[in-house]
């Protein structure tokens, strides 16, 4: 799935139907409508970022050589916000977080971490592929939207349909994670 799709679907439920058409028909925007477009595009990767951190984690596995017993963590291919296991020729050893780095004595491990996507252009796979769909990280975004735009009432609104959405996919899925708390 597209990011544009989501961006469209999101100033689609945000009331934005101009910028939604010209956003799915990759039409050239302008002024209002191309700021819209920016804004959405803003929200959706805060809403992937979201998703990722607290409800539906995104993992990876790779194998890193070591530069003395340490593992940058900008020699990862996506940026770390969990550890999940070390190994050493298929066995776990210890290990140190520390602010820039993983260390532990090995000259090389395989590191499996939770991680948030990259910022995302239009042009992007979403990095949850089909597997939440467009409708969960577009309410979200729309949420995000309305808050940003002054518009409170409808913002709480999609807000309280993102957490429903939310609260049901996690139901279906395999998802260990406790979610975050929520304040009323």
């Amino acid at each position: 799935m597209k990011i544009k799709e989501v961006v469209a679907r999101a100033l689609m439920l945000a009331g934005r139907a101009d910028a939604a058409h010209a956003t799915e028909e990759d039409g050239a925007l302008s002024g209002e409508a191309a700021e819209a477009q920016k804004t959405a595009l803003y929200c959706v990767n805060a809403a992937e970022d979201e998703l990722a951190r607290f409800y539906f984690p995104l993992t990876y596995a790779e194998v890193l050589p070591s530069s003395g017993g340490k593992f940058a963590f900008s020699r990862f291919k996506y940026y770390p916000v969990r550890i999940i296991s070390v190994k050493r020729n298929g066995r776990e050893i210890a290990y140190t977080v520390n602010p820039a780095d993983l260390a532990a004595d090995a000259d090389s491990v395989e590191v499996t971490y939770a991680y948030v996507p990259k910022k995302k252009g239009l042009s992007d796979d979403s990095e949850f592929g089909d597997m939440l769909g467009a409708e969960i990280p577009a309410l979200g975004a729309a949420a995000e939207y309305c808050l940003i735009n002054g518009e409170i009432s409808l913002s709480s609104a999609l807000e309280e349909r993102y957490r429903l959405a939310i609260d049901k996919a996690r139901i279906i899925s395999d998802c260990p994670d406790i979610p975050p708390r929520r304040w009323v």
